[in-house]
């Protein structure tokens, strides 16, 4: 049996991604599986991926799935979602790596009050070595519904990369990525606290975050702005269809001004205003 499914979106990572698939190979959990979706880069990513896997000989699963052309790491990931066969999901971006325990721990969390989400906290490492640590709040283990979640989904930071998702949660809700490149993670972590009906903590960092000048989210973008709100619109019309919105108005409006619009205009005025 397949507990946990990792998927890895490979694009333009060939400085990182031997020390990203060494943090998974070393993942104390068994029965995992892990996914490698190509996204069509130019800088030999794939290969040294596939040369990596060819050289492993331990237990860990490892199978590649390709995308028809460069699609970005939403439909990737979205392709990877579909290939996997794990209890849970978990995503890897080729640039960051995993704590030994990410799985262990965030499974047993999940598996202890049989619950859909389980999280943990991001460390933001830094290239002169330094790191830093970023909180989701606390929440008790188990229900997860009416109040927990208003206060929950008020205060967590948005690193889908934290989180273990039960793939049956996202199968049944048809929770995907949306096509929009600015905002689809925050988009898919939402509709997936929405639908959460238990949840599990931990505080402890299990996932670390390479910031290096060549990050995705630092890259000029004079259109990030429209496909941020258009990743949140998507995120209410989810809440909507699933009658989700009504118990969570305030809430869904209160994400929506500050992660949506108050965001889209910082992003507008820095990929627009300042160059």
């Amino acid at each position: 049996m397949t507990k946990v499914s990792i998927i890895i979106p490979v694009y333009n990572a060939a400085g990182q991604i031997g020390d990203c698939l060494s943090s998974v190979v070393s993942q104390t959990l068994d029965d995992i599986e892990v996914i490698l979706v190509d996204d069509r880069g130019q800088d030999g990513s794939i290969a040294l991926a596939h040369r990596f896997v060819d050289n492993y000989k331990g237990p860990k699963s490892f199978r590649f799935v390709e995308m028809p052309v460069n699609s970005g790491p939403g439909a990737a990931r979205n392709l990877g979602i579909r290939s996997a066969t794990g209890d849970f999901v978990a995503f890897l971006d080729s640039d960051d790596t995993l704590a030994p325990d990410f799985c262990s721990r965030l499974y047993e969390a999940a598996v202890c009050v049989d619950a859909d989400i389980a999280f943990g906290s991001i460390s933001f490492d830094m290239p002169d070595g330094s790191s830093e640590i970023r909180h989701n709040p606390s929440v008790p283990g188990g229900v997860f519904e009416g109040k927990v979640k208003r206060r929950y989904l008020r205060r967590f930071k948005s690193y889908f990369t934290t989180y273990l998702y039960r793939r049956s949660m996202l199968l049944s809700n048809g929770i995907c990525f949306p096509d929009t490149h600015s905002a689809e993670d925050s988009c898919f972590l939402i509709c997936s606290l929405l639908s959460a009906r238990r949840i599990a903590g931990d505080s402890r960092a299990v996932y670390h975050y390479a910031i290096h000048p060549s990050s995705t989210s630092r890259r000029r973008d004079t259109a990030r702005w429209k496909n941020r709100l258009k990743s949140f619109r998507t995120m209410v019309s989810f809440a909507r269809e699933k009658d989700l919105y009504k118990p969570y108005r305030r809430t869904i409006r209160l994400l929506l001004l500050k992660k949506g619009y108050l965001m889209a205009a910082k992003d507008y005025m820095t990929n627009n205003l300042f160059k």
